[in-house]
């Protein structure tokens, strides 16, 4: 028994799941690390935070219920599959794409887990194949560039023995958690924003935040280190 494989992506609250797996398909991480020339030491690298992750693959939607792919779900016309994407594509929406991944036993191995936008999409028809429309599709990962604002617990004020007026001091502006902040970790980080597997626990750790998904329904929402794990907000102290 061979390992399996699922592709979900949820577009505007629907989930689509592709009926036929792909012969194959890619993930690229690109880096933007900066490479500079400098007198009497040469080339050096300076790091910087990953690129955007791209997912690619082609397959089909079959035209017929019968078709012998089809696993584990009811057949939907390719027509439905082909107008969803579109219309997501026309209309600027950042999806969730989702391939799970389940080892020969049955148990969950890893997900992959982004938020994206479809980047290219294709559509061909064969002769020979009537109803079957074969596909290319291509998503890159969206990140979430607007700063969450975290109100910081204020010091309490000592106990005053002598009442005397005080003019009220300007509180100053709480540091902001967002992409590229620099933070101290403490507690446990996920392989995924939904807490699906623990890859690693935080002591004082120093770090940046990478990611930032504003989305109430993911208990570990920030990314922290480039890929090293989801944690929650709270488990953060923002130092930059």
């Amino acid at each position: 028994m061979r390992n399996k494989y699922k592709f979900f992506v949820e577009i505007g609250g629907d989930t689509i799941e592709f009926p036929v797996n792909p012969k194959e398909y890619s993930i690229s991480y690109p880096a933007d690390h900066k490479t500079y020339d400098i007198l009497d030491i040469g080339e050096i690298v300076v790091p910087r935070l990953p690129s955007l992750m791209e997912v690619s693959w082609e397959s089909y939607f079959p035209g017929n219920e019968d078709d012998p792919l089809i696993y584990g779900h009811d057949w939907t016309e390719p027509s439905d599959y082909v107008e969803s994407i579109l219309e997501a594509r026309d209309n600027k929406e950042i999806c969730d794409l989702v391939i799970s991944r389940y080892d020969a036993s049955g148990s969950r191995m890893y997900d992959t887990n982004i938020s994206a936008v479809i980047a290219g999409f294709e559509t061909t028809e064969k002769g020979g194949e009537a109803g079957d429309v074969y596909y290319k599709i291509k998503f890159k990962e969206y990140r979430d560039y607007a700063p969450i604002r975290i109100a910081l617990p204020q010091p309490e004020q000592p106990t005053q023995t002598v009442q005397i007026e005080e003019q009220p001091r300007p509180l100053s502006t709480a540091p902001e958690l967002r992409v590229g902040a620099a933070v101290i970790a403490n507690g446990t980080y996920f392989s995924s924003s939904y807490g699906d597997k623990p890859t690693g626990s935080a002591n004082n750790l120093s770090t940046t935040v990478s990611r930032i998904i504003p989305d109430a329904s993911r208990p570990y929402p920030i990314l922290i280190g480039g890929s090293r794990g989801w944690i929650k907000a709270d488990q953060l102290q923002v130092t930059g």
